[in-house]
């Protein structure tokens, strides 16, 4: 087995795919591991790999672990890659089963002090029609406002929800504007019952009430969308499906991108510090419009669109990894430290400084969104990424 079929063999770990056989390989190996904290000199690791899989044939595994950490990254050579995978799902293991807030990564607090930095959680603005603006995550669940005849309430799940009141035509498009500060997110129930998951450091602009000939919203960061496919009252009294329509607006971009849906589930990455806008569909099919080209996508596709306004898609996207911070997870796949720090600083709130030259490692993992930071840091100095942290600064040395 080579690096590159162990690292598929994770890949098929991590999404259950496994047969038994391959998944008593993993889960005995990170057993026998259990009480090896941390990794040994890699000549160590070598020979230990090679010992280990002689045996490991023969190995059940034990209780299986609720959470997976996947390896930090690859080596060229496999038993290097093995040793480090192993370091990783103990700690990981070790971890999440005990007290965290105490880990000796550099800098961090001891367990007895309260962190500076936290986890994000559900915090928003509303900004209504003419100006006021509603802390979402301080105000009551109950009715918040009316935007024309549209009612607006919070729920006790924290969702905003927007439902159109009985009685007459709606007046004046009023526009609303949800906003999450870094650290936060929300959800948002549109009027035509459409659902949109907000990511923190992220904006909708949308209508309280959808009219005319399609559905507009605006968007700035990062929202994953569940559109319905709604039939309405045209002229005559026929029936028709009026398009959704997402203007992507992002700082620096030449010009702004359009995404046009028919009832669907997709995903839209467009923060200021990405170098590209990413969508990816995983039900439906959208329309990715740029002023240079237009691009179809099929479930399963990812659209990047650079800021000179060149487009790409791949057909085989990680649609898991697109939609895994609605599902509440960090999960990289090949991403480099400055990818991991951009996530991290947009979610724990925090700032980065590069001291010294930028490690140019790729890294494979998932973890909670919830996780302590020194959680996620810990993954990362497992191989060999070091961190000092100062107040609400994160430096990596």
């Amino acid at each position: 087995m080579d690096a590159q079929q162990f690292k598929e063999l994770l890949q098929r770990y991590r999404q259950g795919r496994c047969t038994d056989q391959e998944r008593n390989l993993v889960e005995a190996w990170y057993h026998h591991r259990a009480n090896t904290p941390y990794p040994l000199p890699a000549e160590e690791e070598a020979q230990a790999g090679e010992r280990m899989y002689r045996k490991i044939t023969g190995e059940l595994a034990h209780d299986r672990p609720a959470v997976r950490l996947l390896p930090g990254r690859f080596f060229r050579r496999y038993w290097m890659a093995a040793s480090l995978l192993l370091a990783v799902l103990t700690a990981g293991y070790w971890l999440l089963q005990k007290e965290t807030t105490g880990v000796a990564t550099t800098g961090a607090k001891p367990a007895d002090t309260p962190p500076a930095i936290v986890p994000g959680g559900n915090k928003a603005l509303l900004t209504l029609a003419d100006g006021s603006v509603i802390v979402l995550d301080s105000a009551a669940n109950d009715t918040l406002t009316m935007q024309g005849k549209t009612l607006v309430f919070k729920q006790e799940d924290g969702q905003l929800v927007y439902r159109a009141a009985s009685g007459g035509e709606q007046e004046a498009v009023a526009w609303n504007t949800i906003s999450t500060p870094r650290g936060g997110q929300y959800q948002v129930v549109l009027p035509d019952g459409s659902r949109v998951w907000l990511n923190a450091a992220s904006s909708l602009r949308f209508p309280a009430s959808f009219s005319g000939n399609e559905r507009s919203v605006e968007l700035t960061g990062e929202a994953y969308f569940e559109i319905e496919s709604v039939a309405v009252s045209a002229a005559g009294g026929k029936k028709k499906k009026i398009p959704f329509k997402v203007t992507i607006t992002q700082p620096g971009a030449e010009e702004k991108t359009e995404v046009e849906v028919l009832g669907t589930h997709f995903n839209i990455m467009a923060y200021a510090d990405e170098a590209t806008i990413k969508t990816t569909l995983l039900e439906g099919a959208i329309r990715m419009n740029s002023a240079r080209q237009t691009q179809t996508l099929r479930p399963g596709q990812q659209a990047r669109l650079a800021r000179n306004g060149q487009m790409e898609v791949e057909d085989d996207a990680d649609t898991e990894e697109a939609i895994a911070w609605k599902n509440g997870l960090f999960q990289f796949h090949n991403a480099d430290v400055q990818m991991i720090m951009r996530q991290i600083a947009r979610w724990y709130d925090v700032d980065i400084e590069y001291a010294g030259n930028i490690p140019s490692d790729k890294f494979e993992g998932e973890i909670p969104r919830n996780s302590h930071i020194t959680e996620v840091l810990k993954m990362l100095e497992l191989s060999n990424v070091h961190f000092k942290i100062e107040g609400k600064k994160l430096i990596i040395l």
